[in-house]
């Protein structure tokens, strides 16, 4: 092997724990090599959140806990489909209709003030979901909704509204709008919010003119159909389950915007955090006693470069066990790792 192959290894590998390699092959080795470490020590600590954006769901907020949905969502909808006869028609352009024996439901006998339907828990004596329907479809109507249902409480133990600061609750609701819909699930006699949905939405469902009573279709892994029964508990978990796949298929479009959105903001704050580091290095090389005072920004970038590799690689690792830290190890460690270096091969010499 030759000499100059066995030096850019050995500064190459020698990076990850030896400062004066990262000086020496910021100078003297290739700079593809320098561009690769920079390249890396961008992606690696932002693979962690784009692989955990990723396996993010519709129905993720559902998975530890199903806060006694599936009783409650199936005799809603059993009530809604065979007594009140209400259907569920999405359009080809994919906005969604309410449709009650056959007609459209008249919109301005519901709204905020008013749910489309409620859930009476027999042994508490009090509403624990709601549905609200409205046909708005800008963000900035949704929202006086939203606020205005949020803010709705009833007296514990009864059915009575009450505006009252203590003794209410706030029951679980769902809105439902031509385009979107959202829910928010509620603590037992709270009025906190203990999970929410994403804002859904239908752009990649089909279209159909009998989506209730697709949801309340259920069949077993062999595909035999479940007979409708709110006591079985394999209907009303399989019914569950044809809701969450609804929660899934709805935020699949926002899924792309949010996983390649918050990678690429990551991803922007680390390539700043770089380049100030490196511009750091610089500066702490200004002074007549300082040896390294010939330094120029460009060679400290690759420096900077070579250092970050590390730091990048233990982000990867801590990462994955906790990735709403990715960000703060992948700071810390940079900054420790070019403190030490100011610290040991940058410092000026004492007179």
């Amino acid at each position: 092997m030759k000499e100059r192959t066995k030096e850019v290894l050995r500064d190459g590998f020698g990076v990850l724990v030896n400062n004066a390699a990262a000086i020496r092959g910021a100078k003297n080795g290739p700079l593809w090599l320098t561009i690769v470490f920079f390249v890396l020590s961008l992606f690696l600590p932002v693979l962690p959140i784009f692989i955990a954006q990723a396996n993010v769901n519709g129905s993720t907020f559902l998975n530890k806990y199903t806060y006694g949905l599936e009783r409650t969502l199936t005799a809603m909808a059993i009530d809604l489909h065979d007594n009140r006869h209400v259907e569920f028609d999405l359009g080809v352009d994919h906005l969604l209709s309410v449709k009650e024996n056959g007609a459209a439901i008249n919109y301005e006998e519901y709204g905020a003030t008013k749910p489309f339907a409620t859930y009476e828990n027999k042994a508490t004596g009090q509403y624990d979901f709601m549905i609200y329907v409205s046909n708005v479809q800008t963000n900035a109507e949704k929202k006086l909704i939203s606020t205005a249902v949020s803010a709705k409480t009833y007296k514990l133990k009864t059915l009575e509204a009450s505006t009252e600061a203590e003794g209410v609750y706030t029951p679980s609701y769902m809105v439902i709008f031509p385009d979107t819909f959202f829910m928010v699930v509620y603590g037992q006699d709270s009025t906190k919010a203990v999970a929410s949905s994403y804002n859904g939405d239908y752009k990649t469902m089909e279209a159909t003119q009998t989506g209730l009573a697709d949801l309340l279709k259920v069949t077993d892994k062999e595909g035999n159909v479940i007979a409708q029964d709110i006591l079985s508990d394999d209907y009303t978990k399989g019914f569950l389950n044809n809701f969450k796949k609804v929660l899934d298929k709805s935020y699949e479009s926002s899924k792309v915007v949010n996983v390649w959105g918050t990678s690429g903001i990551y991803l922007a704050i680390f390539f700043g955090l770089s380049i100030v580091m490196g511009f750091i290095m610089w500066i702490l090389t200004r002074g007549k006693n300082n040896p390294n005072n010939y330094f120029t920004p460009w060679l400290t970038q690759k420096i900077e470069a070579r250092l970050a590799l590390s730091p990048a690689i233990i982000t990867l690792i801590a990462g994955f066990f906790l990735t709403s830290q990715a960000p703060l190890f992948f700071i810390l460690t940079l900054g420790l790792r070019i403190m030490w270096i100011s610290m040991k091969e940058l410092r000026p010499t004492q007179a």
